[in-house]
């Protein structure tokens, strides 16, 4: 038996899900993977050089590739991976999921999971989720709804309605179009102002805590979606899961999350690590063990996977379009920098109702100081 050392991050979607396919792994491979976790907050802002080299496989966010790639923390997979399974991968891939880990014209990771920003509701308490962006200010103003804007979080929910306002982050050579962030901005303050105080310090995965815990809320918007809230008995009550509110009823403009499955560039098992990596990315493991313990494929097969759906309260199905037409981050070196920055900045806006032309330079110069070219 081969053992690698594997980190991922804390929650059952991203640690249950690997640990729940060791067992195959082993049958399969001959291969045992031990799986650390970080925070979901270090997962989206430490950088990989900090700790890739205690792990032979890294879970990992494909803004931080470029980051990755310049500090040879991870392992090139063209070459290492035959082209046939890079091929497959390719093309059963969510969205642009597997396009998402290129930089400088090689693969650096495997979607092993997919996420968007996308729409929370309780179907014992309400009919459907919202459809267009007026949709969700009435419900706000009923009081029923909620909207996780901590900082990370702030900052994706400006990302995408920047995308879904036809001017996606780094589109026409800048950062920001000045004009329509502050159109944004304010859209965003009028938003925080009408939901609960506690979205302000809370994360998608707290908000659909509340929602499946009580019954005060109904809905939740620009949530990061977690399908195993879908599936009977992992909560006091079921959520249901849908597109995104949009400006245009298509969901269009979603930001891309997931993550992906690198090979540290540390490991001394390179052959075992892209094995188990390869597999763990595949149908095979991704609509079964993967997907039945609460993780969330970054492989399309089991986003259509009947037992998938059904476990999950039809999670994937519902929201895959909302998936495929997402809005994907750039890769550029300094990009965790310029997103931590900025969403510093768009969360003290929201807290102090706070939004001028000046905050919005603040947040455009947040790219010419981190992004080394």
């Amino acid at each position: 038996m081969i053992e690698l050392k594997g980190m991922t991050w804390d929650h059952p979607r991203g640690l249950d899900s690997v640990v729940n396919s060791n067992d195959l792994l082993k049958e399969k491979l001959g291969i045992s993977i031990t799986w650390d976790a970080r925070s979901l907050l270090a997962f989206g802002d430490q950088h990989i050089s900090e700790f890739y080299q205690d792990y032979d496989l890294l879970i990992i966010d494909h803004p931080h590739v470029p980051d990755a790639v310049h500090a040879k923390a991870v392992v090139a997979l063209d070459g290492v991976i035959s082209d046939s399974d890079m091929e497959l991968l390719a093309r059963t891939s969510v969205g642009q999921s597997h396009n998402s880990y290129q930089y400088q014209g090689k693969q650096w990771s495997l979607a092993i999971d997919t996420a968007a920003q996308v729409s929370a509701y309780r179907p014992d308490l309400t009919d459907s989720a919202p459809v267009f962006w007026d949709d969700v200010f009435a419900l706000a103003r009923s009081k029923k709804l909620l909207w996780a804007h901590k900082p990370v979080d702030a900052f994706s929910t400006f990302a995408t309605l920047m995308a879904q306002k036809g001017a996606p982050l780094c589109a026409g050579g800048t950062y920001l179009n000045e004009s329509v962030g502050l159109e944004v901005l304010s859209m965003m303050v009028e938003l925080a102002s009408l939901v609960p105080d506690f979205c302000a310090t809370s994360n998608p995965i707290e908000i659909a805590e509340v929602l499946a815990g009580s019954d005060d809320y109904a809905h939740g918007i620009c949530m990061y979606g977690y399908s195993n809230y879908g599936h009977q008995g992992f909560r006091k009550n079921l959520l249901a899961y849908d597109d995104l509110p949009s400006f245009d009823g298509l969901a269009t403009g979603s930001q891309l999350g997931g993550a992906g499955v690198a090979i540290s560039s540390a490991t001394k098992s390179l052959e075992a690590a892209t094995k188990a990596a390869v597999l763990l990315s595949l149908p095979e493991i991704q609509s079964t063990t993967y997907g039945l313990c609460g993780g969330q494929p970054g492989n399309l097969v089991a986003w259509k996977n009947d037992a998938l759906n059904r476990a999950s309260n039809n999670f994937f199905r519902n929201t895959l379009r909302t998936l495929e037409r997402a809005w994907v981050r750039p890769r550029v070196l300094g990009w965790p920098d310029v997103q931590f920055e900025s969403s510093q900045i768009i969360h003290q806006a929201l807290t102090t109702k706070t939004v001028n032309a000046s905050v919005i330079s603040q947040i455009a110069a947040t790219y010419e100081k981190n992004v080394k070219e």
